[in-house]
């Protein structure tokens, strides 16, 4: 059953920002899995503990920030212990990473968040684990000694072993003649997930982390590389973690990633019952029709046109699951970095806003961050800049990897502390944004139906969801403010603005400022 809970505005940080109009009503937010989610990178976000490192602590201390920014779901890129700064080599399943502090810690996180009604995924990384996770180093001792029986060798089925050098395999350590598969990286060697000593690890750690840790669900990191080149098996084990995970915690939220370049492609994967994959085809990064960027090119004639068609086809391809829109994450360049301007970037969190299913924002994607070489991943994954004061306290001053720039051209639209009092920023027209899938259900559920418009600047077109219907303008010329006739619309309720100038309705009238957003109910 669907819960409805008001949440009323009752301090200053949570009030309607400058870039959003309207009457400024309560939040009507569903207790659903349909949620605005943040992508935290820990190392990189807040640092409790002067060492200059974020953790977890850091991540509770800013969960008040969090919350008003109206994002009411974290992803945290992976937390267990790993020897990579990235985390995606999995030493322990069952342990935190030591720079980000205890399993302790994390229970802390996952409680303090819900007591705020923000829900809490965690990166899974079933694909391969890092070759210094025991259950790794036990299958080469056992090769190593020439052992087929005995506690070592129980993991030989653990990974896939070949006596030949075959596609993506490396050379076993003090071996001769005997590899094994590492798609990704020699230091990632590839789990058998056929085992069945395998999928009962992974059922046990599923357990874990939505039990015992109170996790709300998963992301799933490589999903197309479970089995290299074999849909049809890797939607089988997508079928299973699904139904495993579930069985442990019926509302537990799994969202993939499918790195694939077509909505049709993306499609096969929601056979699995798993309940998102992110949409790579409409992220800032992506360059086909079907992404939020076309929209912005000089070659589109009719871009209001163009959205409604984008969201009628995400409608109709997707007929299953929940989509899950964004414009960037940890693995492509800054949606700054893609995006022209402040104005653009602005819009594009406002096209997303606007769009069916989970969105998800990328941590300093609010205050317009850049990454420095967009071929680099730690550059992607630089530290949060919370004041403009160098050593202000929890701000992050160790990169990711030695050398990595943290310099002031990756921050050039300013920090937390410097936008926040600007009611022309990015940080609030993110806020605003977020608050207006919050306050209007029918945006993240609704079914779309396009209006017709004469202008092809304007998209037109209405959102109706469990009795309710809201319809939505949007502006996407970027220099023309447009008049609309807005007769039989109802009541204007929100307005998000990117220009900085502001769209105002006189009496039936609705003008329209470059790269602006409308919505009646």
């Amino acid at each position: 059953m669907k819960k409805f809970f008001t949440a009323v505005l009752c301090v200053a940080a949570l009030l309607l920002p400058a870039a959003c109009g309207g009457n400024g009503g309560s939040l009507n937010i569903l207790d659903d899995n349909y949620r605005n989610w943040y992508e935290i990178f820990v190392r990189s976000y807040f640092d409790s503990g002067d060492d200059g490192i974020g953790d977890l602590k850091g991540v509770t201390q800013k969960l008040d920030y969090i919350e008003e920014m109206g994002y009411n779901g974290i992803w945290l890129m992976p937390v267990c212990e790993s020897t990579t700064y990235h985390g995606y080599d999995v030493v322990d399943y069952y342990t935190v990473e030591k720079d980000y502090g205890t399993n302790d810690d994390m229970k802390e996180l996952v409680r303090e968040a819900h007591a705020r009604g923000i829900n809490v995924i965690v990166d899974m990384v079933f694909n391969h684990t890092s070759g210094a996770n025991a259950w790794f180093k036990s299958a080469v001792s056992a090769l190593q000694k020439g052992e087929t029986e005995g506690a070592d060798a129980a993991y030989l089925e653990y990974y896939n072993f070949s006596e030949r050098q075959l596609s993506g395999y490396c050379p076993v350590a003090g071996v001769d003649g005997m590899f094994y598969e590492g798609q990704f990286d020699s230091n990632m060697p590839d789990l058998n997930l056929d085992s069945g000593a395998v999928r009962e690890e992974l059922t046990g750690i599923m357990e874990f982390w939505l039990t015992e840790m109170d996790c709300d669900g998963f992301r799933l990191d490589a999903c197309t590389s479970y089995y290299t080149g074999n849909l049809e098996k890797n939607v089988e084990f997508l079928r299973f973690v699904n139904e495993t995970a579930k069985s442990f915690k019926e509302d537990a939220y799994i969202v993939g990633e499918a790195w694939l370049g077509s909505n049709a492609q993306i499609r096969q994967y929601y056979d699995s019952g798993v309940d998102s994959f992110f949409l790579f085809p409409m992220s800032a990064g992506a360059s086909g029709i079907s992404s939020v960027k076309a929209l912005f090119g000089s070659l589109q004639s009719r871009p209001g046109e163009a959205f409604c068609k984008l969201l009628l086809d995400y409608q109709s391809v997707y007929d299953v699951g929940t989509q899950a829109p964004f414009l960037c994450n940890h693995d492509t360049a800054r949606a700054a970095n893609m995006l022209a301007g402040a104005m653009q970037i602005k819009m594009g969190a406002g096209l997303m806003s606007l769009m069916n299913g989970n969105v998800f924002v990328y941590y300093g994607d609010e205050i317009g961050m850049r990454c420095s070489d967009p071929d680099s991943d730690p550059t992607k994954r630089i530290a949060m800049r919370w004041s403009d004061k160098d050593m202000a306290e929890g701000q992050v001053f160790i990169p990711p990897q030695p050398g990595v720039a943290m310099g002031a051209s990756a921050y050039p639209n300013g920090s937390v502390q410097s936008q926040q009092g600007d009611p022309g920023s990015i940080l609030n027209y993110y806020k605003a944004a977020m608050r207006l899938r919050n306050r209007h259900p029918e945006l993240a559920r609704g079914t779309v139906e396009q209006l017709d418009m004469e202008n092809g600047d304007i998209a037109a077109f209405t959102k109706t969801y469990g009795g309710g219907k809201i319809t939505v303008l949007v502006n996407l010329s970027a220099t023309e403010a447009h008049k609309v006739n807005v007769s039989g619309y109802g009541k204007l309720q929100d307005t998000l603005d990117a220009s900085g100038e502001k769209t105002s309705l006189s009496v039936s009238t609705l003008t329209m400022q470059p790269y602006s957003i409308a919505i009646f109910r």
